[in-house]
């Protein structure tokens, strides 16, 4: 047997073992990407290899190790893919688990192996799912698996064959440790008396929600690794994944790796790339990951199942949007797709310290009240509406968008709307259903702390209706002091403005106006009327009301 002392060889400044919060990925997701680039083009995020000797000269025996369903592939000892028993029993539990779960509890399709594996070039037996155990940053063939030279922090990996793509293997990094980028650090081994050099692995992937190493804690980072990886594999059995992208190839391994491993709460790390961008269509976002939010929000609130549909639909039409697809499954369970998104758009608002203002039932998920800062919803995302501004609420397609304070100018928004009523630690959510609707909420808003108004458009938005339930002429909020706009309401179509007058009869405003509501910016109120008693009504004649001006 070969003997494999590791010589470290400091030919740069030695990192540090702490990864950054954006080391890990997953390396279909980072190979997918790569292919897009032109064949001449190197990934950026590819090291220099350094191979003095054959990929066969890097390790010694490989041990196999089979359970009911999978046989793994992995070698000991030293060297730059040696892992440990204890690994590969902790890894040997996790696949059955891994699979049990995607296949009996979701319902997919069980993965269909390759016959020989990639690394370390050995044939699989009949009815077995290959698995390797390797250094992700030192394979064989990587410009084949990764479609660059290495990949600089990726957990594990799902290969496809290039002959048939339902056919896969997992290779998953044997100690969660990474080359970084641009480092010139090197280890060596010896074999046969020859000393074989190669870029040594010296960052460590870390859980970035709860700040403990993947290295020391290898199980768990197996957990989150295969539950993920396994997944790509399922997923392939549908359609060809480098042909025909969707962002819901990572979204749903992502929102599998957490409801299959709910301890590890990778997941959250990825919030704020979704929290962060509203007014973002989903389907413009820069992160695939961030959307296995909408995926949990989908298995709690609508169907534990739907995603067995989503793919079936994939299978027969791959290069339809998943947005098409998802429209479809709403469909079917004759859901409304833009009220449905609306009160996804409204769970998210409620994120972070706010989650435990409400009841559980508005939750996306059952660890929502663990989104706390700052994974929630940035101060600077929310569109600031100081307390005298009327806006125009803006929500694109496929987005939502929220704002503080001010009063919401309707009238041509289309979309679905509501408004989060902030009063001490309680949360009221009220729906706009109406003008009507708006028109309560604003005059109830003068009492309460502050409001935060959540506006969303999934596909097919329409004007928000304007209804008139109450009859009696007022103007709000009463008393008006100072803050927002000063409004009146229900008027009467027949009219066409409205009078003011003071204490003495004087007339003080003649407002014209379009609609059955009509409001005055604040400025205008405090130039045209000191503190007092008022009257107004519309049109020059008939009975007044009264209101009071108290700034």
């Amino acid at each position: 047997m070969r003997k494999f002392p590791l010589a470290i060889l400091a030919l740069a400044l030695t990192l540090t073992s702490t990864a950054s919060a954006h080391g890990g990925k997953c390396g279909m997701h980072f190979a997918i990407q790569n292919s897009k680039q032109p064949k001449s083009v190197l990934h950026p995020a590819a090291a220099t290899r350094i191979k003095d000797c054959d990929a066969r000269e890097y390790y010694d025996s490989v041990y196999t190790r089979e359970t009911e369903h999978f046989q793994i592939f992995y070698t000991l000892g030293e060297g730059p893919h040696a892992t440990s028993p204890e690994f590969i029993d902790s890894l040997a539990v996790t696949l059955e688990k891994a699979l049990t779960f995607h296949t009996k509890t979701m319902r997919m399709r069980a993965p269909l192996g390759l016959d020989t594996t990639s690394h370390f070039q050995m044939p699989v037996k009949d009815g077995f799912y290959p698995v390797e155990v390797a250094e992700l940053d030192f394979l064989r063939d990587p410009r084949s698996v990764l479609k660059a030279d290495a990949c600089n922090g990726c957990y594990g990996v799902t290969y496809s064959s290039p002959k048939d793509y339902h056919k896969s293997e997992i290779i998953i990094d044997n100690d969660f440790k990474y080359v970084p980028e641009g480092s010139t650090t090197t280890a060596s081994v010896e074999s046969d008396g020859k000393e074989c050099h190669y870029l040594a692995s010296t960052v460590t992937l870390y859980n970035t929600t709860y700040q403990y190493s993947y290295n020391e804690n290898f199980a768990k980072g197996i957990r989150v690794t295969i539950f993920h990886e396994m997944f790509h594999a399922v997923q392939l059995r549908y359609m060809d994944l480098y042909n025909h992208w969707t962002y819901w190839i990572e979204a749903s391994a992502a929102a599998n790796e957490e409801l299959g491993a709910p301890e590890i709460n990778d997941y959250i790390l990825y919030l704020n790339r979704i929290f962060g961008f509203t007014g973002t269509p989903l389907d413009n976002l820069k992160d695939d990951y961030c959307l296995a939010i909408l995926y949990l929000y989908l298995y709690t609130h609508v169907d534990k199942h739907f995603d067995k549909e989503i793919w079936e639909l994939f299978e027969t039409a791959p290069n339809t949007a998943f947005k098409e697809h998802f429209k479809k499954i709403l469909d079917k369970r004759k859901l409304e797709g833009d009220s449905l998104f609306h009160d996804f758009a409204t769970s998210i608002a409620l994120s972070g310290k706010n989650a435990k203002s409400v009841s559980k039932s508005h939750w996306i998920y059952e660890d929502q009240s663990e989104w706390g800062h700052p994974i929630a919803i940035p101060t600077e995302t929310i569109k600031d509406s100081s307390d005298h501004d009327r806006f125009a609420p803006q929500a694109p397609v496929y987005a939502f968008n929220f704002y503080r304070g001010g009063i919401p100018n309707i009238d041509t928004y289309k979309g679905k709307a509501s408004a989060l009523v902030f009063n001490g630690d309680k949360i009221d959510i009220r729906g706009i259903s109406n003008t009507s609707a708006l028109d309560s909420i604003l005059k109830d808003s003068f009492f309460a702390d502050s409001i935060m108004w959540v506006f969303s458009s999934f596909d097919d938005p329409k004007l928000i209706p304007e209804i008139v339930k109450d009859s009696t002429l007022r103007a709000y909020p009463m008393p008006w002091r100072g803050n927002g706009s000063l409004c009146f309401t229900p008027l009467p179509e027949s009219k066409k403005f409205i009078e003011i007058r003071n204490a003495r009869g004087d007339l003080v405003l003649r407002e014209p106006y379009e609609r059955t509501t009509h409001c005055i910016d604040a400025d205008k109120v405090k130039d045209s009327m000191k503190p007092g008693v008022y009257r107004f009504r519309a049109g020059s004649s008939g009975k007044t009301q009264k209101f009071l001006v108290v700034y």
